[in-house]
């Protein structure tokens, strides 16, 4: 039986809200207690209430706190999509074992990249600490791009060296040491296990040194 996260103190009275996929109850153990690599949580970040305004896509991976971060020209489920399947391009799929969404519309297409590989799962609806990594990396990218700022014109350079801050921080709760180094250990491991060997879609690494695709 899943150990679901703690809710806080204060309850959410709002409208009962029908879950749209999977429920996190059903999340493995093993991503729930951060006890195995490729669980990943999924979350939008608006700035600025206007029309046509850009916002984030983030993905925060829940046990190196490994995070993604990709401009995004529109809140619809098919841009969501697209936007996760270049990702997975660059990164490739099969390092995505589990994505955790709440049920916000945006994220009513997720079930369309269920496979074998890849699980779907759904917070429960008002809930967003159960997604807490998720949420607190969204925190942190507001310390470089404040609420109510248009990121309509900020380059996509920018974005990836606030990506790279996040990911070359030292943090205490993993041992002193920053996301980027422990998700390198982790696909190195993987790597060293055969991983490439049971999956052909993986890093071609006659293209470009894996290590690249991850912005160190």
């Amino acid at each position: 039986m899943v150990s679901i996260r703690k809710r806080p103190k204060k309850e959410n009275t709002k409208t009962y809200k029908k879950n749209m996929g999977t429920s996190i109850e059903n999340q493995p153990d093993v991503a729930n207690n951060r006890t195995e690599f490729r669980h990943w949580e999924i979350d939008l970040v608006l700035f600025k209430k206007t029309k046509n305004e850009t916002l984030l896509l983030t993905l925060v991976e829940r046990q190196t706190r490994y995070t993604i971060i990709r401009k995004m020209n529109g809140k619809t489920a098919q841009c969501v999509l697209r936007t996760l399947k270049n990702i997975f391009k660059q990164y490739v799929k099969l390092i995505f074992k589990s994505i955790t969404s709440d049920n916000g519309s945006e994220f009513a297409s997720l079930s369309e990249l269920e496979s074998t590989y890849l699980s779907i799962y759904y917070a429960h609806p008002y809930s967003s600490y159960e997604r807490g990594t998720n949420e607190n990396h969204n925190g942190q990218i507001r310390e470089f791009l404040p609420k109510g700022k248009s990121i309509n014109t900020v380059k996509k350079s920018t974005i990836r060296k606030i990506e790279s801050c996040l990911n070359h921080k030292i943090r205490r709760k993993l041992g002193y040491r920053a996301p980027a180094e422990l998700f390198l250990l982790r696909v190195d491991r993987l790597i060293k296990t055969g991983f490439p060997s049971r999956h052909t879609l993986f890093f071609d690494l006659t293209r470009k040194p894996w290590f690249l695709l991850f912005g160190y």
